[in-house]
C-alpha cells in the first residue's frame, strides 16, 4: 500500500514538473463577476453561436476545426449571449462554474457559410457532422475525455456540428502530446500540441473579448 502511494506521488510530481508555469484563468468568487462584466460589455451582431465567440481556435480546416474552451471563456460568453439565445440561466450558475473550474474543453466543429459554400468558395455545403472520438496521446498512453457536465452542456451551443471533450486542466497543460480524433466523415487525424501553442492559447484567454 505504501509502495503504491509512493509510486502515485512520484507520478504526480513528474506531471507537475512538466506542466507549463503559465495557466488558464480560474473562476472564483473574486473573478466570476469580473469575467461576467467583461462579457456583458461585449458586442456581437453576427451569429451568436459561432464557436470563435466562446473559444480560441487552434486548428482551422474547411471541414473540421478544433478550439479550446475554458470556464472563464464560457462565463463571459453566457453573459452577453444568454438573452438572445433564449436561455434560462440557473440561479447557482457561479457555483456551477466554480465546481467545474478544473475542466478544460477540446471542441471540434465544422465551419460553413450559408450563401457561399465552404469558406466563401461558392461550393456546396457538406453536412455538419460531429466527430466520433477524440483522445490525447501522451507518450503512447491514451487519455480519454469525459462528457461536459450536464449543467453546462445544456447552456452551450451545439450548432456547427459542435462536440465538447472534457479533460482535467493538468492534462491540457502537460505538453507535449498529440490529439487524435475521428471526424464525422471517418477521417482519422492528429495534431501535435506543444508548450508554445498552449502558452499562446493562455495568452489569448487572458485577452478574451479584448479584456485588459
Amino acid at each position: 500500500m505504501v509502495k503504491k502511494s509512493l509510486i502515485a506521488a512520484l507520478v504526480l510530481i513528474g506531471i507537475s514538473a512538466s506542466i507549463s508555469a503559465a495557466d488558464f484563468q480560474n473562476v472564483t468568487p473574486e473573478t466570476y463577476p469580473i469575467y461576467w462584466q467583461q462579457g456583458k460589455q461585449f458586442k456581437s451582431n453576427g451569429n451568436q453561436e459561432k464557436p470563435d465567440l466562446f473559444g480560441r481556435q487552434w486548428r482551422k480546416n474547411p471541414t473540421n476545426c478544433i478550439s479550446i474552451v475554458t470556464p472563464r471563456m464560457m462565463v463571459s460568453y453566457l453573459a452577453f449571449s444568454s438573452k438572445n439565445r433564449l436561455l434560462d440561466l440557473p440561479v447557482n450558475l457561479e457555483q456551477i462554474f466554480e465546481k467545474y473550474n478544473d475542466r478544460i474543453y477540446v471542441t471540434t466543429w465544422t465551419p460553413f457559410m450559408r450563401d457561399g459554400g465552404f469558406m466563401g468558395t461558392g461550393g456546396s455545403i457538406a453536412p455538419q457532422l460531429q466527430t466520433q472520438r477524440l483522445v490525447i496521446d501522451k507518450d503512447g498512453i491514451l487519455i480519454r475525455p469525459t462528457e461536459m457536465p450536464t449543467e453546462l452542456d445544456k447552456l452551450m451551443p451545439h450548432s456547427f456540428g459542435l462536440k465538447y471533450y472534457s479533460f482535467p486542466r493538468e492534462v491540457i497543460l502537460n505538453t507535449p502530446y498529440v490529439i487524435r480524433w475521428v471526424t464525422g466523415y471517418g477521417d482519422i487525424l492528429e495534431m501535435d500540441v506543444t508548450a508554445d501553442k498552449i502558452n499562446e492559447l493562455i495568452d489569448d484567454e487572458l485577452h478574451f473579448y479584448n479584456a485588459e
